[in-house]
């Protein structure tokens, strides 16, 4: 399939724009390449389709840069970088979150340093929230910039709180006062098992606080048998299920807890998971709340990893200058509050901007903006192309774990030999 087939065959995006400008020095003050005619072409999270891109992003390019046509093509089975590539497609940007960037990015060879570019235009980077900045050059260079961010949060449902007599969650809790709070919820209720603390376990590993990885960036080995690691399991993942009735509910599934259990069973007081599941549907049925992730008693004050979306410049694009342009507005204050005021957490550290974050969203009587930022972000974790080589074993060994069937020692030494087993298989491919 050659890439007019492939831009034919996918949605088309225009995104035009006049003028305006960037707050304190973000954007120089005249670009000629900005009345220069050029074709994006945009490669996106399948979570993103081309309505959802163009909402968050597209309509704000279109005004300012009316001669840049954009093609905007998600990823699906059918589009992928790899086939794009194969294909001699054109691709010009990479929308993709900081855990999918190192399989879309990194394996596919599409990075390009922006460095030069970025003093080019006087991209000031010091704007950024370092963590943020951070997660993007762990990567292995200024390959993009982040436009917005997630991380993780603790929803709670207000409902059974409410019946239960037990008080919200507040600022600053620790896992061990997490923990006794879903103790305390933990019950069964004429016949209703609820449970008190669940989490998403992948997200939860994934962002921890301690910014330990899967896999050791300079040795490419698995980065999860040891003390460290072992604390964290112990805590998060096996704190909250020694609650009786817990185990049972675990047993009975056969899986850890997801996204349903807490928005659709609503059975659940409290739920650990990435910011943006109140977008869903389930959440206008029953009253809920989110609060700061719970802390480590040896970090206070330091929450979750970050977890941006970031728009990466590839290697072959013929548009570099341009689709830096785009990058540099869509990080200027300008941009950035019209993205906080929306319910997106921006990526600067700019007090009043933060402020901002959720005020003209239906969720706006929501404490969102205290829970995204009153602690700071953890520095971001390494992530490899290998990391599911490693997670992927160790999460099976996760009902068994719960269960007592296992024990974390051996759980994490089999994860271990069978990333590495899975990493060189990969290797090797």
């Amino acid at each position: 399939m050659n890439s007019r087939k492939i831009v034919i065959c996918s949605a088309l995006l225009v995104l035009a724009a006049g003028a305006g400008c960037g707050k304190r020095g973000t954007e120089p003050a005249a670009v000629p390449v900005d009345n220069e005619p050029a074709e994006l072409v945009v490669f996106g999270k399948p979570a993103d389709p081309e309505d959802v891109f163009n909402a968050r992003i597209g309509d704000a390019v279109r005004k300012k840069f009316p001669n840049y046509k954009i093609t905007y093509l998600p990823k699906d089975s059918n589009t992928t970088m790899e086939k794009l590539i194969a294909a001699g497609a054109q691709v010009d940007l990479i929308y993709d979150s900081i855990g999918g960037a190192p399989g879309s990015l990194i394996q596919t060879g599409s990075q390009f340093d922006l460095t030069d570019l970025a003093k080019k235009y006087k991209i000031d980077l010091g704007r950024f929230d370092p963590a943020i900045l951070e997660a993007v050059t762990q990567l292995g260079g200024l390959y993009g910039l982040p436009i917005h961010t997630g991380g993780l949060v603790l929803y709670y449902n207000k409902d059974i709180f409410d019946q239960f007599g037990v008080a919200y969650p507040k600022n600053g809790m620790t896992w061990d006062e997490a923990i006794e709070i879903g103790n305390r919820l933990t019950r069964n209720e004429n016949g209703v098992q609820y449970i008190g603390l669940g989490l998403s376990i992948g997200h939860a590993l994934n962002l921890n606080s301690y910014s330990l990885g899967y896999v050791d960036p300079k040795t490419e080995k698995a980065a999860i048998n040891n003390d460290s690691f072992k604390k964290l399991v112990e805590t998060i993942v096996l704190g909250p299920t020694r609650a009786p009735g817990y185990r049972e509910k675990i047993a009975s599934i056969n899986r850890t807890f997801n996204n349903n259990d807490f928005m659709k069973e609503k059975t659940m007081g409290m739920f650990v998971m990435n910011f943006g599941l109140q977008d869903q549907q389930d959440f206008q049925t029953f009253e809920w709340d989110m609060a700061p992730l719970p802390v480590f008693k040896d970090k206070p004050r330091v929450g979750t990893q970050p977890y941006p979306n970031i728009l990466f410049v590839t290697s072959f694009s013929k548009y570099k200058d341009q689709a830096v342009r785009v990058l540099q507005y869509l990080t200027s204050d300008e941009y950035q509050m019209s993205l906080s005021v929306r319910g997106y957490a921006p990526v600067v550290k700019n007090k009043e901007i933060r402020e901002a974050f959720n005020r003209e969203t239906k969720f706006k009587d929501k404490n969102l903006a205290n829970a995204m930022f009153y602690n700071q972000f953890a520095s971001p974790s390494a992530k490899t192309r290998y990391d599911g080589a490693v997670s992927g074993p160790f999460n099976s060994q996760l009902v068994k774990l719960i269960l007592g069937e296992t024990d974390v020692n051996t759980a994490l030494r089999v994860a271990e030999e069978e990333g590495n087993k899975n990493i060189e298989a990969q290797k090797n491919k």
